[in-house]
């Protein structure tokens, strides 16, 4: 009887969170390797004619909004408070990252404004994103 006494289950190991910045930098980058591999994707269907060329505008600002929406998603979930922030500047973090590795792919790097349209954009569906996560949880 001593025995069973003894066999309790194990405590649960302390949640530790992870520091924000961390947080944010890790949600950039999936949102960044989600961006990658849809514009791949996009550029097959491209090449296989199942798309025209004319849709190549419409499509590559879907898949920006969506992936800082991703980020900022993801941003979200280590949020404790001021869930909007975070979520802004997973966005924000998410089109720095995507305008370096698509830059550096491309080995051209070129500043005009419609960058700061781009971040601005990110950051709103980052924004709306977390948003709604957290209107809906």
């Amino acid at each position: 009887m001593q025995a069973a006494r003894n066999t309790a289950r194990p405590r649960a190991a302390q949640y530790k969170p992870r520091p924000i910045l961390l947080t944010l930098l890790r949600s950039a980058l999936w949102a960044t390797a989600l961006s990658l591999a849809l514009v791949v994707l996009y550029a097959v269907a491209l090449r296989q004619a199942w798309l025209g060329a004319d849709t190549m505008g419409p499509i590559t600002a879907a898949i920006k909004v969506a992936c800082a929406a991703v980020a900022g998603l993801l941003a979200h979930r280590a949020a404790k408070e001021r869930f909007w922030l975070w979520g802004l500047l997973g966005g924000l973090i998410y089109s720095v990252f995507s305008f370096a590795v698509f830059s550096i792919l491309s080995q051209t790097f070129v500043f005009s404004l419609a960058i700061f349209s781009d971040m601005a954009m990110a950051a709103a569906a980052g924004l709306f994103a977390a948003l709604l996560r957290q209107m809906f949880k």
